[in-house]
């Protein structure tokens, strides 16, 4: 399969993503004509229609769904390819796509980012921020290439540990609790608690679950900054991780857990490590790399 073949696919895909053509067009940077006859030639290939075109946009047909998750898969495996070329030829060069969690993408990766482009500037990163649901329908969708986020143990992605990162009970400045060097789980059934969705935060309530404890829930919030936020207003207190209150230090308490919680950030992919594309091995590395060093 040539190049002009896969970039055919490359528009289709991208205009079902996009439910538009022209959507699809700046997203590839093309004309929105160039997208439409490359989608046209792509189906005379095949001998019948790909996309439902209406003035609300476009859609697959059936067909055009039963194809679409070869075709995604064909366009991820050429890319592979042309990676593995390259580096056959000393050459670094490729696209990762990465899904991360809040925490992540704030504390790691603008010093991360910097680093490795300096050292790798043929790589092109592509950086989502994501909560665990939504990291989650992107490595199932291949959206992105892996997550570095935690999982569950009920999940199956491969998984590559990072580093440990503790969850803490954050409290208001001048909170009761703060007079204890520790905080016994158990407390958030009977304190005010500003808590995360289920969704957006399984890590908490995974401990929480273990522990069978029901958080006395007052307010539940979708966001970690505005969660921090309403702590320090004194509105509650909450379960979160060391890496995500790291910038806050100076406006609320924090205090570790009786019996001591972590969460495992780590990569997940939704196949082996080892099938990934030569750029994401290469960016992997050197991510934990700068994790030991710092």
């Amino acid at each position: 399969m040539n190049s002009l073949s896969i970039l055919k696919l490359k528009a289709y895909i991208a205009a079902v993503k996009y439910g538009s053509l022209t959507r699809a067009a700046e997203a590839l940077d093309y004309t929105q004509p160039s997208i439409s006859h490359m989608i046209h030639s792509l189906e005379e290939d095949y001998g019948f229609a790909l996309l439902i075109r209406s003035k609300n946009g476009v859609q697959p047909t059936d067909n055009g769904s039963q194809l679409l998750p070869i075709m995604e898969d064909i366009v991820v495996r050429y890319e592979h390819l042309s990676e593995a070329v390259h580096a056959i030829h000393g050459l670094d060069v490729g696209t990762v796509r990465i899904g991360a969690y809040a925490s992540v993408c704030v504390h790691w990766m603008p010093e991360v980012l910097k680093l490795f482009h300096e050292k790798y500037p043929k790589i092109a990163i592509q950086l989502f921020e994501g909560n665990s649901r939504e990291i989650h329908e992107w490595l199932d969708g291949g959206s992105i290439d892996f997550a570095i986020g935690t999982i569950q143990p009920t999940d199956t992605y491969p998984f590559l540990p990072l580093k440990d990162d503790r969850m803490l009970a954050i409290l208001p400045k001048e909170h009761p609790l703060t007079q204890l060097e520790k905080i016994d789980i158990h407390t958030f059934e009977k304190e005010s608690c500003i808590m995360p969705y289920d969704d957006t935060h399984k890590d908490a309530q995974a401990i929480f679950k273990a522990a069978r404890v029901h958080p006395n829930v007052t307010y539940q919030i979708r966001g970690d900054e505005a969660i921090i936020a309403m702590v320090k207003r004194g509105l509650g207190i909450t379960l979160l991780s060391e890496l995500l209150i790291e910038d806050h230090r100076d406006d609320i308490e924090c205090r570790p857990i009786s019996d001591e919680c972590v969460r495992t950030i780590g990569v997940a992919s939704k196949t082996e490590i080892k099938s990934l594309s030569p750029a994401s091995r290469t960016f992997i590395p050197f991510l934990q790399h700068w994790i030991q060093h710092n």
